[in-house]
């Protein structure tokens, strides 16, 4: 068993009027998108919902000072930074301004010269003629620096997202999300989001607006590779600019795309591509070497320099990989030898441990151990060593710092991850103190890694129709994460251990009916006792859409894994089949075109076929043939099928359609029984109408009297209501339905008043509500019923706790047996549902 703990982020989710899936506005839910019109801005968000750049102090100031740099053919310099936010920054700066007409250069400094702006940086740009500066991704702090500008005669604009320690420094403009006179409260952008905020507001200023935006991929490889929120205007810009990837206007990017994925023009780019495929080989060049090479390959229009530049980084990459790789070996080795991953705080400090990548070996040693990671480089010629810190969720780690700092040269950075120097001989006693503070602030609760469920969800319902919902969801990243789901009590088969040195696990997974192949589970080896010592396992994992050979494959990717504990029901798949929303999205392949032709859902046994006419065309995925299935065998279902859009592969056509549930009511009766028979079975199938149901429906329909109801919500109304619309319709006549609050209007045959508000000298046929009221000519129907004492009503959320329950999502099998044994007696758990039986 891994030290781990699982948490469902939704557990207050109690939504009822869902307009997408419910498991999707769950998610929403759990990312703080709750109201209608935070969702409606979060899928279909657009550039036009971009803010106002003007929103944010300086940014006009700034935009009039570039234009006056251009006007008077001043030299503008960028200030940038050697990580991915700063490359991607500078490059578009330059790019940006450039086009406009500006005399622009740029500036990075290398790691050795460590992180913003320094004076000698400075002073060789004032001796290069610079007359403006424009940082990127660096500044906010920079107090003294700027002030040795403004000496040297520059101008200063400063472009940054971090933090606000200190006075402002006393620059020409200084734009930063986080300031808090800004009259936007959207604080999240990276360094290249805010440096384009200028350039976006500089661009309107010139009637140029929508020309800044073919600039958003650079936008987006920055922001992603920054690791910020992918909310709000973030998510905007970097949704546009993803799509921009598979055809770059930029030469350098454009060809790398090429060098990196086989077909780019018919990829979808997403985050992942960006974090560990194309941004690790821009950032390659600030960890082991000079990050120009990096803003080169963005801003050349050079064929010949781009093909060297790609060639140079790519290799550039390679190195830092088998560095990496080879000092996350020692560290690892270390760790264990020295059993010092059973102190609180996992330090390793040695030489040529590389300090560019440092940080990357904290992070993984603290997804392996979860427990709070320092990784220092040693430099006896300097007598000291330079950390990377990274820590999990409970622990503070500049807090901790702050506790210790008369120990550091310098250090800095935030709760999950700092960095400070450190003198040699100083080493051990940091090990000493930081393992004492956190064990002294740290519950065995805390070190436990929390594994965060947005969901328990159904096999059933891993389909096409959630893999097309969930990409509404996308891009995923950073306060966006891709969704993580659970599946308890599955079964498993074909369970091996794979790769070369057999450090992964796959298997089959297998409930509901379904099985999902080559389920895989990364760096899990450890796992494999476990997993064979139990039939039934509780998993947690993530989903990906993949194709091969033109066809949709789902595909698990699995984040751990725990033994099962027994279950006392399935009311988890009843809640799925219950709240699944219609249409349904689904694909089949077939080598006929069946462009003009009328399909139709056909159940044949245990198989569900896609029919023309008498002739199958096609077979649904196993997922929604067995969903399909139980939804008609369970509830009495039947379905229509619409044809959305047919794509021509080279193996078969890929036909997409839309699955809806048959609302159509159909009846050959002519007899006002068997009329009636034929409605009761489409509505509630082999159920009986209950107490009040029998009472209203024979004083309308035998008595032919008109009818106040006094009832309360829950009792079936619903029904009674369609059943009388039913009847009218089928005998040539109009029922109109009038809600509190909503406009009476004519025309109809029979009139139904629902509510408690009823309007002087309306007539109508049947009154409902929760109404004391007896009118005159009107019979008066005052409910009332008894629940059972064998019968405890709970929240639905408990009802999995129970064998024995009731609720109106259970099958009707299920309700009629439920009914028949709280009849005789046996005690039952029941939802607020079960008013409606009596």
């Amino acid at each position: 068993m891994r030290n781990t703990k699982w948490i469902y982020k939704s557990e207050e989710f109690k939504k009822e009027d869902i307009v997408l899936d419910r498991d999707i506005e769950q998610i929403l839910y759990n990312r703080g998108v709750i109201s209608k019109d935070e969702i409606n801005f979060f899928i279909d968000g657009t550039l036009e919902n971009l803010m106002n750049p003007s929103e944010l102090v300086d940014v006009d100031k700034g935009v009039q000072r570039i234009l006056e740099a251009r006007d008077k053919k001043q030299s503008v310099w960028i200030y940038g930074d050697y990580d991915v936010d700063g490359i991607t920054s500078t490059s578009l700066c330059y790019l940006a301004l450039k086009e406009i007409g500006i005399d622009v250069r740029y500036y990075i400094p290398l790691r050795d010269e460590g992180y913003g702006l320094n004076k000698d940086a400075l002073t060789y740009i004032a001796g290069e003629g610079g007359n403006l500066i424009i940082t990127v991704d660096c500044g906010i702090s920079s107090i003294d620096e700027v002030s040795h500008s403004n000496t040297l005669g520059m101008d200063m604009i400063i472009t940054d997202h971090h933090e606000i320690n200190n006075v402002l420094p006393s620059a020409y403009a200084v734009i930063n999300p986080k300031r808090e006179d800004n009259k936007s409260d959207y604080k999240y952008f990276a360094g290249v989001g805010t440096a384009f905020m200028l350039l976006l507001a500089l661009y309107k200023e010139l009637g140029k607006k929508n020309d800044i935006y073919k600039y958003l991929d650079i936008v987006a490889i920055g922001t992603i590779a920054d690791i910020v929120p992918l909310k709000g205007q973030n998510r905007l810009l970097v949704k546009r600019g993803l799509e921009l990837l598979k055809s770059s206007k930029w030469q350098g990017l454009n060809m790398l795309m090429k060098r990196l994925y086989e077909n780019p023009m018919d990829k979808k780019f997403d985050t992942y591509d960006v974090g560990f495929i194309i941004a690790p080989i821009f950032n390659a060049a600030g960890r082991l070497e000079d990050a120009k090479m990096a803003v080169e390959l963005f801003v050349s229009d050079s064929h010949v320099v781009c093909d060297n530049l790609i060639y140079e980084l790519i290799n550039k990459n390679s190195e830092r990989k088998e560095i990496q790789e080879d000092i996350l070996k020692k560290a690892i080795e270390k760790i264990e030898e020295k059993k010092l991953d059973e102190k609180s705080v996992i330090v390793v400090a040695e030489e040529k441990f590389h300090h560019g990548v440092i940080g990357i070996v904290a992070s993984k040693i603290l997804d392996r151990y979860y427990k709070p990671t320092v990784i220092m480089e040693i430099k006896p010629e300097e007598g000291i060593a330079t950390a990377s810190c990274r820590s999990i969720e409970a622990f503070n780690m500049i807090e901790a710092l702050n506790s210790m700092r008369e120990l550091f040269v310098k250090y800095g950075g935030h709760a999950g991850a700092a960095g400070f120097s450190i003198p040699i001989e100083n080493i051990e006693e940091f090990s000493e103190r930081i393992d004492k503070y956190a064990f002294e602030n740290l519950s065995n609760e805390d070190t436990k890694k929390p594994i965060k469920i947005d969901c328990e969800l159904s096999m059933i319902k891993i389909s096409f129709d959630l893999m097309d919902k969930l990409s509404l969801l996308e891009p995923y990243g950073f306060g966006n994460a891709s969704p993580l789901f659970s599946i308890r009590n599955c079964k498993y088969s074909n369970f091996r251990a794979i790769g070369k040195e057999k450090n992964h696990l796959m298997m089959d997974l297998i409930k509901d009916g379904v099985e999902i192949k080559n389920c895989v589970w990364f760096n899990s080896e450890d796992m494999l006792e476990t997993i064979l010592n139990n039939q039934e396992i509780d998993v947690a994992f993530k989903l990906k859409m993949e194709t091969y050979k033109d066809k949709y494959q789902y595909k698990i990717f699995i984040e751990d894994i725990k033994p099962s504990i027994k279950t006392l029901n399935n009311y988890s798949e009843y809640q799925t089949l219950y709240n699944l929303k219609f249409p349904i999205k689904s694909i089949f392949y077939t080598r006929r075109d069946v462009e003009n032709e009328r399909l139709n859902i056909t159940f044949i046994n245990e198989d569900v076929s896609i029919n023309s006419g008498k002739n199958s065309v096609g077979f649904l995925d196993n997922q929604t043939k067995v969903l399909l299935k139980k939804m008609k065998d369970y509830y009495g279902y039947t379905f229509n099928v619409k044809v959305e859009k047919i794509i021509k592969k080279e193996e078969n056509y890929n036909v997409h359609i839309l699955i809806e549930k048959n609302e159509e009511f159909k009846s050959l009766a002519i007899e006002a029984g068997s009329l009636f028979r034929d409605i009761k079975t489409f509505l509630i199938g082999d159920l009986e109408y209950n107490s009040l149901q029998k009472r209203i429906l024979r004083t309308v329909f035998k008595e032919k009297k008109k009818v106040v109801v006094n009832c309360e919500i829950g009792r079936g109304i619903e029904t009674v209501i369609k059943t009388i619309e039913l009847y009218n319709r089928m005998t040539g006549k109009k029922v109109c339905v009038v809600r509190d609050k909503e406009e009476r209007k004519e025309g109809g045959d029979y009139y139904i008043y629902i509510g408690e508000a009823l309007k002087t000298g309306e007539e109508y046929d049947l009154i409902i509500g929760k109404n004391k009221v007896k009118y005159d000519g009107y019979d008066y129907i005052e409910d009332s019923y008894k629940i059972l004492d064998n019968i405890k009503i709970v929240d639905e959320r408990e009802l999995s706790g129970f064998e024995k329950i009731f609720s109106k999502k259970l099958s009707q099998g299920e309700k009629i047996k439920a009914i028949h044994e709280i009849k005789n007696g046996m005690k039952y758990f029941a939802t607020e549902d079960i008013k409606v039986i009596f």
